[in-house]
């Protein structure tokens, strides 16, 4: 198998929509979650999400943009700056094996609403225009990138949940291990979707409904008073590469993959059972420790803040760390939860502190909860001098995925 590296990332989310601004925010801890008037109207019980803003389309151009909802504009704009940062053009990507691997959990669910909408109201399909399947289909985002950048290779979507962003990018690093392409744009987008999913987590009391004025304190993972989920929409985009690769056109990686794993609960839709995730982070290290990694240095976690499945996670992370847990912090109380993006987003934040060695922490852990105690919670920021950091996701359906990254 050929070694995979991390060449260039690229971002957009609630709390910055290139990897400076994101850099700010995790320092600063600026959050990216806001009141959402029109969740009050609605009578959600939760009014709070992370949304994107100030967001410039420009640099896709007008052709593509036709073809594209929300989400596949977020992955474009991601998957740009990535390129970028990876120092790749188009016309050099001519010249290799590339593929596309960016999925998500919903694809163009806003489409759907707007032609439902105007369906209605002029009771005319003409109405709708003919390009609306291109937006609404799941691979809408690793299709436009694809004509966008004219990679005629492997391009599609993997969808699993909120382990979506994970799949996909270990997918990426499969398929460039074993040689089958060179190079590989993935990651996950999500557009957002609380208006279409969130009633339903608004229905089950997944999302919290205590702090619709101070929105900014909504999310709390593994705190005492954690009531949900806070909804989020956004990408992140990785570019890989074989170490060969990287090293011929003398790139400058953040890091290389040396760990993924993945496995499902096989139990209950809803509630995780915790075999998933202790599955998912056992093959990850497996693996590593094959590659000489023994230990993690710091864990970016799935902690959306709702009240059972942070407290399974700790008891996984326990059974498998013992006492002496790496550094543990979820981005989510920032960021909020971006559904099938979570995992690509995550793994952009964990790579940026991994190069630049410093651990944002868990925002609003203000008291950790008696069930969340046992591992070695980041709740202020701090600098560390970091070479190995881990992420895993977890989702609806028994979902689960990890990775492992390390420092070149």
């Amino acid at each position: 198998m050929r070694r995979v590296v991390v060449t260039g990332v690229g971002v957009v989310s609630s709390i910055g929509n290139d990897k400076s601004q994101v850099m700010r925010s995790l320092k600063e801890g600026r959050s990216g979650i806001a009141l959402i008037p029109d969740m009050r109207e609605l009578g959600f019980h939760c009014q709070v999400a992370g949304v994107i803003k100030s967001l410039d389309t420009s640099r896709i151009g007008k052709r593509f943009l036709q073809n594209m909802s929300e989400v596949a504009k977020y992955g474009a704009l991601a998957a740009s700056e990535a390129l970028d940062d990876a120092g790749l053009s188009r016309e050099a990507m001519e010249k290799m094996r590339p593929g596309v691997v960016v999925g998500g959990s919903f694809g163009g669910i806003g489409e759907v609403r707007r032609a439902h909408q105007l369906l209605w109201q002029y009771k005319s399909p003409s109405r709708l225009g003919g390009r609306g399947g291109v937006k609404i289909m799941h691979s809408t985002t690793s299709a436009n990138l694809a004509a966008w950048l004219g990679i005629q290779g492997r391009a599609y979507s993997l969808c699993s949940s909120s382990s979506s962003g994970a799949d996909n990018i270990g997918h990426a690093y499969e398929l460039i291990a074993y040689g089958v392409i060179d190079l590989c744009v993935c990651g996950a987008a999500e557009e957002s979707t609380w208006r279409q999913i969130g009633v339903f987590f608004n229905n089950w009391g997944g999302m919290p409904s205590s702090w619709n004025h101070q929105p900014e304190r909504a999310c709390r993972p593994y705190d005492r008073d954690r009531q949900g989920t806070v909804f989020s929409e956004g990408a992140g985009i990785l570019i890989l590469e074989s170490v060969e690769h990287a090293e011929k056109r003398g790139a400058r990686p953040y890091a290389e993959i040396v760990g993924y794993g993945c496995a499902n609960d096989g139990s209950d839709m809803f509630e995780p059972s915790g075999e998933g995730l202790s599955a998912s982070i056992k093959q990850a290290l497996a693996a590593a420790e094959r590659t000489g990694v023994r230990t993690v240095d710091y864990i970016n976690s799935h902690g959306t803040g709702t009240k059972s499945h942070d407290a399974l996670e700790v008891r996984v992370l326990k059974e498998i760390f013992g006492a002496s847990s790496p550094l543990v912090s979820s981005n989510k109380g920032l960021a909020g939860h971006a559904m099938g993006a979570a995992g690509a987003l995550e793994a952009v934040f964990a790579l940026l502190m991994l190069r630049h060695n410093f651990v944002s922490p868990t925002n609003n852990l203000e008291n950790i909860a008696a069930d969340c105690e046992g591992i070695n919670h980041v709740r202020e920021f701090i600098e560390a001098p970091l070479e190995t950091a881990m992420t895993f996701n977890a989702g609806l359906g028994g979902t689960n995925a990890c990775l492992i990254f390390r420092k070149l």
